[in-house]
Parts: C-alpha cells; sequence; structure tokens
C-alpha cells in the first residue's frame, strides 16, 4: 500500500500513513433534487443536452440535495448559503465531490465576487428565498447585466393557471408581475413547469432562457 512518510518532531518517530480516499457517494445522492421532483431534473437535463452548461451556480445550499444533482451534470458547481449552521452541517457531504464550490454568506454579495470565475453558457438556480432580505432581485440583475448565455432558474415562482406552491415577499408574490421590471425581455424567453412530481413539494418553477440559441 502506498502512503507518505510522516515525521514527528515531538517524537523523532517516522510513520508511514497511507492516503485514504474518501468512499464514492451512494449512487441516488442526488435523489431529492429540486425537491425530489423528478420532472424538474428531466427538464434539466433537457436543456443540459441541448445548450451544454459548462458551470453551475446554486443560491439556497440548505442540505444539499440539488447540489450533489447538480454536481453530476456539470463539471464546476458554485453554492451559495447564507444559513451558518446549514452551511456547517452540509459542507462535509460534499468530499466525495470536488467540483462544488460551497460557500457561506448573502447570496448576491458572494454571487458578485464570484462572477468573474462563472463559465458559460451557466446553469443558475436560485432558490435563496428566505428571511428578512429577498436576495432575487439583486441576484437577476448581477446574472442578467453579463451578457452571455445561460438559463436561469427560479424556484418557488407562481405560475399562472397552476395550483403550485410559490413564495411572497412582503405580501407580493414571486411572479412575472413582480420581476417584470428587472428582465430585459428583447433579451429573455420564459417558460414554466407544466407539472410537479407526486411526492415532490409541488413548488413552481420560472425558466428564463437569457441570450440562448432558440
Amino acid at each position: 500500500m502506498g502512503g507518505q512518510t510522516v515525521s514527528s518532531t515531538q517524537t523523532g518517530i517516522s510513520m508511514n500513513v497511507a492516503k485514504v480516499a474518501p468512499p464514492p457517494p451512494p449512487a441516488n445522492d442526488h435523489w431529492a433534487m429540486f425537491n425530489v421532483d423528478p420532472f424538474l431534473t428531466e427538464r434539466v437535463v433537457r436543456f443540459h443536452n441541448k445548450h451544454g452548461f459548462v458551470c453551475a451556480v446554486e443560491t439556497g445550499t440548505s442540505k444539499g440535495n440539488t447540489t450533489v444533482g447538480l454536481a453530476k451534470l456539470f463539471p464546476t458547481v458554485f453554492t451559495i448559503e447564507v444559513n451558518a449552521d446549514l452551511y456547517k452541517q452540509t459542507k462535509p457531504r460534499f468530499v466525495h465531490y470536488p467540483n462544488v464550490v460551497a460557500l457561506m454568506g448573502n447570496s448576491a454579495e458572494v454571487l458578485k465576487e464570484i462572477l468573474p470565475q462563472l463559465r458559460y453558457p451557466l446553469f443558475a438556480y436560485l432558490d435563496a428565498h428566505w428571511g428578512d432580505y429577498w436576495p432575487l432581485p439583486d441576484e437577476l440583475a448581477l446574472l442578467l447585466d453579463i451578457k452571455m448565455p445561460k438559463l436561469i432558474m427560479i424556484h418557488d415562482f407562481k405560475v399562472p393557471g397552476r395550483d403550485f406552491g410559490y413564495d411572497s415577499y412582503n405580501g407580493n408574490p414571486c411572479s412575472l408581475d413582480y420581476l417584470s421590471s428587472f428582465l430585459p425581455h428583447d433579451e429573455c424567453r420564459y417558460s414554466f413547469n407544466d407539472r410537479t412530481g407526486p411526492y415532490s413539494a409541488n413548488r413552481g418553477v420560472l425558466f428564463i432562457e437569457h441570450l440562448l440559441d432558440h
């Protein structure tokens, strides 16, 4: 068994310590991505097969269920979590995924810092909708200001004509009406999910294709 020699300055004893790789992750480690909604996963895979995203960024890591699914799809995944306790609990899970970069902080502020590291075509999954500050408008402004091809997926969105769950901020639903002033409509194409998985959280989603070939 190969290893490396480590010397102890206190005892003068040399020890041969083998490097032990972490065990591989479970094959189904991504099963709960997008709140256990396989239809959303299939939709994202279809987008990926069409556009070939080379990088992903996620806001709202939570327990990392979606993060590990993204890590199996895309070469590089940046994920951002504002809750320090969640960040500490979840980060060890990513030892199996060297292509995941886990960051802690306000998602809009961290996203601004890592913009130079993102690569395109980009997949952006925006799911940081909790607390007194709603970062979604600031996240969108940062991403849409970069005139490069990307798919932005907003979770917990109000889908017209569907009984899907969605988030609200100060009484304003997360909807096209609320976000319309932030969106360059001449650069974007929009679509929604039309169904949800039978065991999922039944949440609505908006997909924004920004400067992607149609």
